[in-house]
């Protein structure tokens, strides 16, 4: 439907070159497995090309599909705001699919503090407890770029906590009013990161 096609677009839009990758890359983790865009048509597709694809292999379903691959990047931010539009009856049905359901239970859950940029005394307290996986959590999964990391450590000689503490302000710096603390934690919350949860559950407590 045209409606939700031009939804869709302007979401994939929304993202950063490194989100948009991401979001293609959790195509291949979608609920429903008896449906599969072919990987080649996935290679350097485009937001306009990408958003016909999940209309033509997911008539009806795409706005369900962008939910959960947003859900796993993470962006909630965007899947809050697709959630509510479901909510107002801006999708045909007026309700929103079981998986749609379930992403709204994981949105409420978030922390309360979502809309405040994480601060700097949380990034020092964070920094701290990265120890040397810092630099593996900065390109996987924070998408700090290399060069950047480099000239940090080379600022910061044999200082590795200052190193992990300037990436996190990095990525900070370049994120905006999206580096919450409610974004850090579920970024590193993720499958993969292999950070112990003590080390960043404190993102999660309210901010006086």
């Amino acid at each position: 439907m045209a409606a939700e096609r031009e939804q869709l677009l302007q979401i994939l839009e929304d993202l950063t070159a490194e989100e948009f990758r991401k979001f293609v890359f959790h195509l291949e983790s979608i609920p429903d497995r008896s449906v599969r865009i072919p990987r080649g048509k996935l290679e350097k597709v485009s937001p306009v090309e990408l958003a016909e694809l999940l209309a033509r292999y997911f008539p009806g379903k795409e706005l369900e599909v962008a939910a959960h691959a947003l859900e796993k990047i993470p962006r909630r931010d965007i899947l809050r705001d697709l959630l509510r539009d479901v909510a107002v009856g801006d999708r045909p049905s007026g309700r929103e699919t079981p998986a749609m359901e379930a992403s709204v239970g994981l949105v409420e859950a978030a922390p309360a503090q979502s809309s405040q940029v994480v601060s700097q005394q949380q990034l020092m307290k964070l920094a701290r407890k990265l120890g040397r996986k810092w630099k593996t959590i900065a390109i996987e999964f924070l998408g700090v770029e290399n060069s950047r990391l480099e000239q940090i450590e080379e600022e910061n000689h044999k200082d590795v906590v200052m190193q992990a503490f300037y990436m996190l302000w990095e990525w900070r710096n370049r994120e905006g009013g999206r580096a919450t603390a409610a974004n850090l934690y579920l970024i590193l919350n993720q499958d993969g990161v292999n950070l112990d949860h003590d080390a960043y559950a404190f993102l999660r407590e309210r901010v006086p």
